[in-house]
């Protein structure tokens, strides 16, 4: 055993000695792993720094400066149509939205006065059907009937609509060329509805229109619904009748014509839409 004289004589060293054993200890215990750590992630760090330049250049070499003006240039009519597009439903949502006007070319503001033109403009309606020869099944429109009822200014909000609405159809109605021989019925839906997407952009008007026409001509309708001044949706369209096609001889030295009977009864689904404007 070592002597206590000489533990005693070195014992400064022994204590340097322990220090540095549990600093060493100490060191692989904690120091070590940290500083391995810190070097795998000093090592992940450099490689995404090597990928990302490699991208730049990448990058660099693919986009230039015709690219990119080719690309305004898209960007541009992109904007332009849609600008188009906007002013478009824009201009016939107007149509929906306005109030019959006064003599003096402003917007009626009394309720009984516009009461009294809606009654006014509904009678012209169903004579200018009569002119056209166009009949109806009793009850086929769906004009207000206001009676003694004065009109609140929602309810006018909400029949005003439908009235344009109702006059847009009856004017194409009345075009010669469909051979529209009797209106059945125009019937809205129980309200505006919100269609769920674009809620935040329009709701929607439903409409049913049930007229008997000639077969011929149905798709010129639906054409005609499409290109008005408003904004008609067709929904779905049912066809109801019988095609038939017969042969006449004439009693005089003509000859025989073919005479065409090809009237049906036709549903259309349909619904308005009113931008929120």
């Amino acid at each position: 055993m070592m002597k206590i004289s000489v533990i005693k004589e070195n014992k400064f060293w022994f204590v340097i000695g322990g220090i540095v054993t549990v600093l060493l200890f100490l060191y692989i215990l904690f120091a070590h792993p940290y500083r391995q750590k810190n070097t795998q992630n000093l090592e992940a760090i450099e490689n995404i720094l090597s990928q990302l330049k490699m991208y730049e250049m990448k990058r660099l070499s693919i986009i230039n400066e015709e690219w990119i003006k080719a690309e305004n240039v898209k960007l541009e009519m992109i904007r332009k149509e849609r600008q188009k597009n906007i002013e478009l439903l824009a201009e016939r949502d107007i149509f929906l939205e306005k109030i019959f006007g006064s003599e003096n070319e402003g917007e009626i503001t009394d309720v009984a006065l516009w009461k009294s033109r809606y009654i006014q403009r509904v009678s012209l309606l169903r004579n200018s059907l009569k002119k056209n020869n166009i009949s109806m099944n009793a009850g086929a429109l769906s004009f207000k009937e206001w009676g003694d009822e004065i009109p609140t200014w929602d309810s006018i909000v909400k029949e005003q609509k439908r009235f344009w609405i109702e006059e847009e159809l009856l004017n194409i109605m009345r075009n010669e060329e469909l051979k529209i021989h009797n209106i059945i019925s125009i019937r809205f839906g129980q309200g505006d509805i919100s269609p769920g997407i674009g809620t935040d952009l329009y709701d929607i008007i439903p409409c049913t229109i049930s007229v008997n026409m000639e077969i011929e001509q149905v798709l010129f309708f639906i054409h005609e619904l499409l290109r008005s001044r408003l904004c008609f949706e067709i929904d779905t369209v049912d066809i109801e009748g019988k095609l038939k096609k017969t042969r006449t001889l004439s009693v005089s030295t003509d000859a025989g014509k073919s005479i065409s009977d090809s009237t049906v009864n036709i549903t259309i689904n349909t619904h308005v839409i009113d931008f929120k404007t």
